[in-house]
């Protein structure tokens, strides 16, 4: 039997963006601690480098199957004889450009978080990932009027910040916050910090995906009925419920345990441990809601507007 070239084309789309919002969460983390100086900090440093330039490859290597796939499904041709498919693609299509485009962003965000290690290192790779996600939505639904639409530049903004909003979910989920070893006081300042930083960043990246999410459903959806018994608004409600449940999730952590903890760590006295336990527990299922409406996104990507059915 072989391989159902749409479903593995789903699959390797999701890994992609999952991978480019890790490297993007690991930089921002990166971003966020430069200017640290506590044991805990410095600690998580080296870490966050390695999964901000670990990211940025595994997504890279995504994308390569990402292109392959696309190849195999155009000419429908098996996958494994889709390499003067995968060539013809990149020399003469859109699509070949706008791959292109994102890989060598993907590569950039690869090597400078390597090379460049300070804030600006961080910077630099996140703003390469931002051209990765750009890249994304030369070749979406928002790209019928062109690459510099106003359709394109809200899509864009929508994948920054819905990869900017996960992978900084991720990144403290699994890695900043793993680490429950006693902490000190210029620690408990600093994590505090960090946590508070990684609040605001969420609540600014829902605002933006909020706005940016209706720009892109007026411009998909023809009326407020296609919302109702279509495959795209059946996926884009599903999307969207997805979306409430992490938005109050994060509620849960920015209003009910994160006060009490930072009230305490922000002047550098010691918390129960179970306010940093339950935030991350908290956070770890936000992680898996996320991700699940990360696959209804591109469920959602890879589904017809009403609007273009003819």
């Amino acid at each position: 039997m072989g391989v159902d070239i749409a479903i593995l084309l789903k699959v390797v789309t999701v890994l992609l963006y999952l991978f480019a919002a890790v490297a993007a969460g690991a930089n921002m983390a990166v971003f966020w601690l430069a200017d640290a100086r506590s044991p805990w900090a410095l600690a998580q440093l080296p870490s966050l480098r390695r999964w901000a330039a670990g990211g940025a490859l595994l997504a890279l290597s995504a994308s390569f199957a990402v292109l392959c796939a696309e190849a195999a499904e155009m000419a429908e041709l098996p996958l494994s004889d889709a390499m003067p498919a995968v060539a013809t693609m990149l020399a003469s299509t859109h699509y070949g450009l706008a791959w292109s485009i994102g890989a060598g962003a993907l590569a950039a965000a690869v090597v400078l978080p390597i090379l460049l290690r300070a804030r600006g290192g961080a910077t630099l790779a996140f703003g390469a990932l931002a051209v990765f996600w750009y890249s994304r939505s030369m070749v979406s639904h928002a790209s019928g009027n062109g690459d510099a639409s106003l359709a394109v530049m809200a899509d864009w903004m929508h994948l920054v910040l819905v990869g900017l909003w996960l992978g900084a979910v991720v990144i403290a989920a699994l890695v900043a916050l793993a680490n429950r070893r006693d902490v000190q006081e210029t620690d408990r300042r600093e994590r505090a910090a960090y946590v508070a930083a990684l609040s605001a960043c969420a609540t600014i990246a829902l605002v933006g995906i909020v706005i940016t999410g209706l720009a892109s459903a007026w411009h998909n959806l023809r009326s407020f009925h296609d919302l109702l018994g279509t495959p795209y608004g059946n996926a884009l409600l599903a999307k969207l419920a997805l979306v409430a449940v992490a938005v109050v999730l994060g509620g849960v952590n920015r209003f009910v345990v994160m006060p009490p903890w930072l009230l305490s760590e922000g002047a550098g006295r010691p918390v129960a441990a179970t306010l940093p336990c339950r935030f991350r527990l908290v956070l770890q299922i936000e992680t898996v809601i996320l991700i699940a409406a990360l696959v209804m996104a591109v469920i959602l990507a890879a589904t017809p507007p009403p609007g273009a059915a003819t």
